[in-house]
């Protein structure tokens, strides 16, 4: 081959290769198609999509905690409302147990059949009054403190 059409040739081999479109991925391109620029541009996009997601994670961990300490007082809110709710439901079973002592005594002072009844009648009534748990605690011991009232006036009528 003559060296003008092996010059040729060469040039047309060269400008096939660095004709080609280059890039910065290591496997597409070959060895003439690569390109460091674009290898550095496909390396940062690659550090700023890693960035995005370690800046999601971080706002996504900051709601967890907020979420987490929420939940905690929450909790707290239900074991001290829990606690309250305990408190008045021994409150209202101690007024419940002396109010039963009272019609106790009425039934063993009552002098008659009818008296001794009319305290048992006031004994089913107390203890209604603490089933009654659709009605709210407070609402019981109101009306065990009227009870408490008729009884007590009852036994002062056993008294004269």
């Amino acid at each position: 081959m003559r060296p003008a059409g092996r010059f040729a040739g060469m040039c047309a081999l060269w400008l096939t290769f660095t004709g080609c479109t280059t890039t910065g991925d290591p496997h597409q391109g070959g060895l003439f198609g690569w390109s460091e620029a674009k290898a550095r541009d496909r390396q940062q996009d690659r550090q700023d999509r890693v960035a995005g997601a370690e800046a999601q994670l971080g706002r996504e961990d900051t709601t967890s905690r907020a979420l987490q300490a929420s939940n905690d007082r929450t909790d707290r809110q239900i074991a001290t409302a829990q606690s309250e709710h305990d408190r008045e439901e021994a409150t209202l079973h101690t007024q419940q147990a002396a109010l039963v002592a009272k019609t106790e005594q009425l039934e063993n002072e009552s002098p008659t059949p009818a008296g001794a009844s009319r305290a048992r009648a006031y004994r089913r009534k107390v203890n209604t009054v603490v089933a009654q748990t659709a009605l709210p605690i407070v609402q019981r011991q109101i009306r065990l403190r009227a009870l408490e009232n008729e009884i007590d006036a009852a036994l002062e009528q056993l008294k004269r």
